[in-house]
């Protein structure tokens, strides 16, 4: 994108329970007697494990949203903002622009140490469970809070869902998929904790490892980012970069929309609107951020 302090331009394409029935048992007794010849009454080997129905199998649904506690002085809003690597920032907006209200959900990248492959986003998918099942039953547990979940669309893998009480975050595999080792290290060492405020911050051992604060690959940003809003509704994200420059920063999730969008740095936060047209030029006329650790 162009630099520029309040750099306001037209979007472009992205580049970058179970029930066990005595008839149906005994359905099964009679016939393990007529196949093998013995007696009904004969101990038969044991019938496999039944399978969840899909009813038994509903996803969860859940918010996955953080509306977070403001204060108002002079016409304006006060939020304290937690990004997902714990960092912190003071956001002020005038009252119309309603990013409380909005919502925000939490982002980042990260990948396993040694991987030459591409990073993987995550990020917090609204409805939580029910959200990523899209009517599809759960493929299998892989430890107590991550379970694993089918492609949410054709040009993806399958779908890590991390369970952070009371947030869902998902890792979107790529079409070619990790493999299961692959699958149980990030399970196995991503953890999260969510804060007094309620945002979520994630933490990592090796040899999973989240982007930092700065990194971009190709013009995308992968470390910590903040999403106010988003689907018909004006998306406003917020991703800490020391020595921000907008003209170096494609971030997709905003050039993807396709609708109108403004950016600039402040602070070393890179602040970056997509939606209607006049909301965007009043949030990024009015939004102040400052960090504070």
């Amino acid at each position: 994108m162009a630099g520029g302090q309040h750099d306001i331009i037209e979007a472009r394409s992205a580049r970058g329970p179970w029930r066990w029935i005595g008839a149906a048992a005994l359905a099964a007794l009679v016939a393990w007697g007529l196949l093998t010849g013995r007696e009904p009454d004969a101990v038969p080997p044991p019938l496999p494990s039944p399978v969840p129905t899909r009813a038994g199998a509903v996803a969860e649904q859940a918010p996955n949203v953080l509306h977070p506690r403001f204060r108002q002085a002079g016409g304006r809003e006060i939020i304290d903002v937690v990004f997902p690597d714990g960092s912190a920032a003071e956001v002020s907006y005038p009252v119309e622009v309603g990013l409380a209200k909005l919502g925000v959900r939490p982002a980042i990248s990260g990948r396993l140490e040694g991987d030459t492959g591409p990073y993987r986003q995550l990020n917090v998918p609204s409805g939580g469970p029910a959200g990523v099942a899209q009517g599809r039953p759960m493929i299998r547990r892989l430890t107590k809070e991550v379970t694993l979940w089918h492609p949410m669309s054709p040009a993806e893998g399958e779908v890590l869902l991390f369970a952070f009480d009371p947030w869902f975050v998902a890792l979107r595999d790529l079409k070619e998929g990790m493999p299961f080792e692959q699958r149980m290290l990030w399970a196995r060492n991503l953890s999260g904790e969510v804060t007094g405020g309620g945002y979520l911050v994630l933490d990592a051992e090796p040899p999973v490892r989240l982007a930092t604060r700065g990194e971009i690959l190709r013009g995308e940003p992968l470390g910590p980012q903040l999403w106010f809003g988003g689907a018909r509704e004006t998306l406003l994200v917020l991703a800490p970069i020391p020595g921000c420059d907008v003209a170096s920063i494609e971030l997709s999730v905003i050039e993807q929309r396709r609708r109108f969008s403004a950016e600039t740095c402040q602070d070393g936060v890179y602040v970056a609107a997509s939606g209607e047209r006049g909301h965007v030029e009043r949030t990024m006329a009015g939004i102040t951020v400052r960090r504070t650790t």
